[in-house]
C-alpha cells in the first residue's frame, strides 16, 4: 500500500514536470514569434522613416498579449493576472525590444552662403546675402533644384555695374542696356505697374507661388530671393544657380505697356556669342528649357505673346552654367493678381516636369553639394 502511494506520487510528480516543460516550450516558441514579428516591424519602421516612438507604438501592438499567454511579465517574472492581455504582454515586448534610429530628416530648408571660389564669383559686386534651400517632403521628391529668380529686388544695384560677359567682351543685342556696351547695371530696379505696383512686389509674389507648387511636385527649391531686399547682383544670383540648382528660371514682367503676355528670352543666333564659354557648351540647353516652359504655360491657359520668346544677350545667359531662362510673363498693363499668377505658376511647373522628364538629371546638384561637403548642412556655414 505504501509502495502504491509512492510510486503514485513519483509518477504524479512526473507528469507535472512533463506538462511544465511542455508549457515552457509553448511559451518560447510564442515568444520567439512574436520576438520575430518585433524586428520585422522595427526593420519596417526605420526603413520608412518613422520615429523612435512610432516603432515603440507599432512593435507594443504587433506583441500584445503574448507575455500573458506564457504568464510572464517582461522580467520573466509570473504576472499578476495570468492572461497578460494587458501591461504584462506589453512590458515583455518593452523589455526585448531593441529602438531603431530613425534616419536623419532632411530639414525643411537650409541657408547657403556666396562661396567667393565659385566660377565667375570674382564678376560679381553685390553678393553678401545668403539663398534659401527649400527641400521637397514624400515620396514623389524628385532631387532636382530649381532656382526660383524673383528679378530685382536689391537697392543700390542700379549705381553699380558689372562685366556684360565674362570674357568682357561686347553685348551683341540691346535691351535695357544697348549693344556694344561691355558692362550692365549689376541689377536694376524694375518698372513699375499702372497701378503702381512695383515689378520687384510682383514678381516674388509670383516667385512663392512657384515654389509651392514646385515643391508640391517634389521639386526642391533654390530661393534666390525671399524678401523685398536682397542684396545679390544678377551675375551672384546666377553664380549661386550654377553651383546649387540643376536649372535657373529668372521672373519679370516686361516694361512694355500692351499687355503682350508670357513669352521667354532665348539666346541670339550670334555666331561670336554662341562660340563663347559658357553659352557655346550650353545655349541649346537654355533653349530647350525655354520651350518646355513656354509648352507648359500654353497648355495651363496662359495668354503667349506672339511666338512665344525673344532673342536677347543677356547676363544671366551669359554667365549659365546650367539650363536657365529669363521668363517675361506679362508687361505693365497685365494681371498680376494672385490668381491671374497661380496660373502662370502652374504652367512654369508643367513646363519643368516637362523638361526634367526629356532630360533626366545625373549627379544633380544635390549630389555634387553632398559629395563637395560630406552634408548639405555644411554647405551653409560661411567658407
Amino acid at each position: 500500500m505504501k509502495n502504491n502511494i509512492i510510486w503514485g506520487r513519483q509518477m504524479m510528480i512526473t507528469g507535472m514536470l512533463a506538462a511544465s516543460l511542455l508549457l515552457g516550450a509553448c511559451s518560447m516558441g510564442n515568444t520567439s514569434y512574436k520576438a520575430d514579428q518585433l524586428e520585422e516591424v522595427t526593420s519596417s519602421a526605420d526603413a520608412e522613416g518613422m520615429t523612435a516612438d512610432d516603432a515603440a507604438a507599432a512593435s507594443d501592438a504587433a506583441g500584445t498579449g503574448a507575455a500573458g499567454e506564457s504568464g510572464k511579465n517582461g522580467n520573466g517574472k509570473d504576472s499578476d493576472s495570468g492572461t497578460g492581455k494587458g501591461g504584462a504582454g506589453k512590458s515583455g515586448l518593452q523589455a526585448d525590444r531593441v529602438t531603431p534610429t530613425p534616419t536623419p530628416a532632411m530639414p525643411a530648408k537650409e541657408k547657403i552662403n556666396f562661396d567667393p571660389t565659385w566660377e565667375y564669383a570674382d564678376e560679381s559686386k553685390i553678393h553678401t546675402d545668403p539663398v534659401t534651400l527649400w527641400h521637397a517632403k514624400g515620396t514623389k521628391r524628385k532631387d532636382i533644384v530649381v532656382a526660383v529668380n524673383a528679378g530685382h529686388g536689391c537697392s543700390g544695384g542700379d549705381t553699380v555695374q558689372t562685366y556684360c560677359h565674362p570674357d568682357h567682351t561686347a553685348k551683341v543685342t540691346g535691351g535695357s542696356t544697348s549693344s556694344g556696351a561691355t558692362m550692365a547695371t549689376a541689377i536694376n530696379s524694375g518698372m513699375t505697374f499702372n497701378d503702381g505696383t512695383k515689378e520687384a512686389e510682383a514678381v516674388l509674389q509670383l516667385a512663392k507661388l512657384v515654389k509651392e507648387d514646385l515643391l508640391k511636385a517634389g521639386f526642391d527649391v533654390l530661393m534666390i530671393r525671399d524678401n523685398d531686399d536682397t542684396q545679390l547682383d544678377n551675375i551672384a544670383r546666377t553664380v549661386f544657380a550654377n553651383n546649387c540648382a540643376d536649372c535657373h528660371i529668372s521672373l519679370h514682367y516686361d516694361s512694355t505697356a500692351g499687355d503682350k503676355g508670357f513669352f521667354y528670352i532665348r539666346v541670339p543666333d550670334n555666331a561670336s556669342y554662341k562660340a563663347m564659354e559658357p553659352v557655346a557648351s550650353n545655349w541649346e540647353k537654355h533653349d530647350a528649357l525655354g520651350e518646355a516652359i513656354l509648352a507648359g504655360a500654353e497648355e495651363s491657359g496662359v495668354r503667349i505673346f506672339s511666338g512665344g520668346s525673344i532673342a536677347l544677350d543677356l547676363t544671366q545667359t551669359s554667365y549659365s552654367t546650367v539650363p536657365s531662362v529669363d521668363v517675361e510673363v506679362g508687361d505693365k498693363s497685365s494681371d498680376h493678381s494672385e490668381a491671374a499668377q497661380k496660373i502662370v505658376a502652374e504652367g512654369i511647373t508643367a513646363g519643368l516636369e516637362k523638361y526634367f522628364r526629356e532630360n533626366p538629371v545625373k549627379d544633380g546638384a544635390l549630389a555634387r553639394l553632398t559629395k563637395k561637403s560630406g552634408s548639405l548642412s555644411e554647405k551653409t556655414v560661411n567658407p
